[in-house]
């Protein structure tokens, strides 16, 4: 009798224990999200505020990465349990040369799957064309000086499965100038 208690016990506690990883707690994350590379790894960003008399939105390229969080973790590669959906972004910005006001706060949907143990990559709008055609961007046009950013990027996405939301964040420098154009 003693034995098939202790069985019993055993068996409940293992049962919590399984229970009790599969809660949604942050702090059980089976998988992790991070950033590989954020434009190739080049910064700062060089952004021209007139390029052959028109304005053109910057761009950069980021690379998210879905690894497992423990070495422990046995989740099947190539099941969506664990996948990762980046369902928007917002760009903030601090002026980092002191005399130029940062840029507006600009935020934008995507739709980028990051599937559990491999990477993905997606081309993300930092500086759009308004921030170029308004101040105080616009100053810079024909003038000989720069303006100095900082861009702090923000990432919103979910686990798939579970729908634990999770937010990943970035930073890359901006000059910003009216610099030659090619030669046609």
């Amino acid at each position: 009798m003693l034995r098939k208690t202790l069985v019993l016990t055993v068996a409940l506690a293992a049962l919590a224990l399984v229970m009790a990883s599969c809660d949604n707690d942050p702090q059980q994350n089976r998988s992790v999200l991070s950033i590989e590379s954020l434009n190739e790894n080049v910064a700062p960003v060089v952004s021209d505020v007139l390029t052959n008399g028109s304005v053109f939105p910057d761009a950069v390229t980021v690379v998210f990465q879905n690894r497992p969080y423990s070495q422990l973790i046995t989740t099947a590669p190539d099941r969506p349990y664990g996948d990762f959906e980046i369902y928007k972004y917002r760009v903030e910005w601090e002026s980092t040369d002191g005399s130029t006001p940062a840029l507006p706060m600009y935020e934008a949907d995507m739709g980028l799957t990051v599937p559990s143990f491999k990477s993905a990559g997606a081309s993300v709008i930092i500086v759009t064309w308004e921030n170029k055609a308004n101040p105080p961007l616009d100053a810079l046009v024909g003038a000989n000086q720069e303006a100095r950013m900082n861009a702090k990027i923000t990432f919103f996405g979910h686990e798939t499965g579970t729908g634990r939301e999770t937010t990943i964040q970035a930073q890359i420098g901006v000059i910003f100038a009216d610099f030659a154009d090619p030669a046609p």
